[in-house]
C-alpha cells in the first residue's frame, strides 16, 4: 500500500471538497493507497474552517513547505493568483510532482507551467502541470457558494474530470490524473488546452459579462430609483456573481481569454438583434414560439447534464420534468408554454 501526499493550495468550496473526497477514500476497504492531505490558503481561517469539516490532515500558512513532499497539488487559488503561486512554488516541487490545475483557462497556466515548474540541470522538467476542470455533481447545480463552509465529500461524485493535458505532457501524469478520477467516481473526458478555453469563453466568461452588462444597464438608466425596489428572484439570480465574486480575478480571466470571449459576443450580439426584430414585428405569438424552441433545447441539455450522458436525444417530457425539479433548487419554475396553434388564431 502506497502512502501519497496531496496538498491543496486554496481552500474554497473546491479545495475543501477535494480534501474531503480525498480522505474518504482512506476509509473505503478495496483502496490500494493512504492519502495524507495537506491544505494551504492565504487566509488563516479558510485553513481553520477546511480543518475542522475534515478536509485536512495537516495545516499549512506556508506554500512553499506545504508543497515540498506533494506528490499531488490540487491548485484552486482566485485566478488572478494562479500565475504568481506557479511562480512561488514551482521549483519547490518534487520531481515527479503533477498539479492539477483547476484554473478557469488552460493556455496561460501551460505557458506558466514551462516557465516556472522544477527542472532538473539539463533543463528538462521534472513536476508536471495538469489542466482539470471538474464538472460537479448534478445536486449541487443550484448551489454556487464557494466558502470553505459549502465543501462536500460528494461534490465530485457523478460528475466528469475535464483534463487538458499539454501535448508534451508524460502519459503518466496524464493516467495519474485519469486514475485519481476513476477513485472519486468521476467520468473522464479529454479536450484540446485552446479548444477548452474557446469553451470556456461561452460558458463561464460571457454569463459572467452578461449579468454586468444587465446590471448596468438597469443601474445606469433613469428609472433606477425606482426600479430598484423591484428586485426580485429573477433579477437576482440574473445577477447574483456581483454578490461575492473577486474583482481582479473576474478581470483577469476575461481579459486573457479576450479574443475567444470577443467571438462569442459576437454570436449574442446577434441573437439580441434578432430578438429585438422579432419584438418589432406584430406577432403575439413570434417570441412565445421562440421561448418554446429554446426551452425545448434546453430542456434536453438539461437532461442530459443530470445524467452527464450526451451521446443520446432524452425523450422531451422527461428532459422537462427533469429540468423542472432540478431548477427548484434555486426557486424557479419552467412555465407550460402552449404551442401556436394555427387553427385558433391567424397572424395578424
Amino acid at each position: 500500500m502506497a502512502n501519497v501526499n496531496v496538498t491543496i493550495l486554496g481552500l474554497n468550496r473546491l479545495g475543501t471538497s477535494f480534501g474531503l473526497a480525498i480522505r474518504a477514500l482512506n476509509g473505503k476497504p478495496d483502496h490500494k493507497h493512504t492519502f495524507a492531505v495537506t491544505g494551504c490558503d492565504r487566509r488563516a481561517e479558510n485553513v481553520r474552517k477546511a480543518a475542522a469539516m475534515g478536509a485536512l490532515d495537516a495545516q499549512q500558512l506556508d506554500f512553499i513547505a506545504a508543497v515540498r513532499e506533494a506528490d499531488i497539488v490540487f491548485l484552486c487559488v482566485p485566478y488572478s493568483e494562479t500565475e504568481e503561486m506557479l511562480k512561488l512554488v514551482g521549483g519547490a516541487l518534487k520531481a515527479g510532482a503533477v498539479v492539477l490545475d483547476s484554473a478557469p483557462l488552460k493556455v496561460p497556466s501551460l505557458a506558466w507551467a514551462d516557465r516556472y515548474l522544477l527542472r532538473d540541470s539539463d533543463g528538462d522538467q521534472q513536476a508536471y502541470l495538469v489542466g482539470i476542470t471538474p464538472i460537479l455533481n448534478p445536486s449541487y447545480l443550484g448551489l454556487p457558494e464557494d466558502s470553505p463552509e459549502s465543501g462536500r465529500a460528494d461534490l465530485f461524485q457523478d460528475g466528469v474530470m475535464i483534463i487538458s493535458p499539454a501535448p508534451s505532457c508524460p502519459p503518466d501524469a496524464v493516467q495519474l490524473v485519469s486514475d485519481l478520477s476513476d477513485l472519486l467516481g468521476v467520468k473522464v473526458h479529454f479536450t484540446d488546452p485552446a479548444e477548452h478555453d474557446s469553451i470556456a469563453a461561452g460558458m463561464e466568461g460571457l454569463p459572467l459579462l452578461l449579468q454586468m452588462a444587465l446590471f448596468r444597464a438597469l443601474h445606469n438608466s433613469p428609472s433606477w430609483s425606482d426600479a430598484q425596489w423591484f428586485g426580485n428572484p429573477s433579477f437576482v439570480l440574473a445577477t447574483y456573481r456581483l454578490i461575492e465574486s473577486d474583482p481582479e480575478a473576474l478581470g483577469a480571466l476575461l481579459y486573457r481569454n479576450r479574443q475567444n470571449l470577443t467571438h462569442r459576443l459576437d454570436a449574442l450580439m446577434a441573437q439580441l438583434a434578432h430578438l429585438r426584430d422579432m419584438l418589432q414585428i406584430e406577432d403575439d405569438l413570434l417570441i412565445g414560439e421562440a421561448f418554446q424552441a429554446a426551452m425545448n433545447d434546453y430542456a434536453k441539455w438539461h437532461v442530459a447534464r443530470l445524467r452527464n450522458k450526451y451521446s443520446t436525444e432524452p425523450d422531451l417530457s422527461e428532459a422537462t420534468a427533469q429540468a423542472r425539479s432540478s431548477l427548484s433548487l434555486f426557486g424557479a419554475f419552467m412555465p407550460n408554454f402552449r404551442p401556436r396553434d394555427k387553427e385558433k388564431k391567424s397572424r395578424k
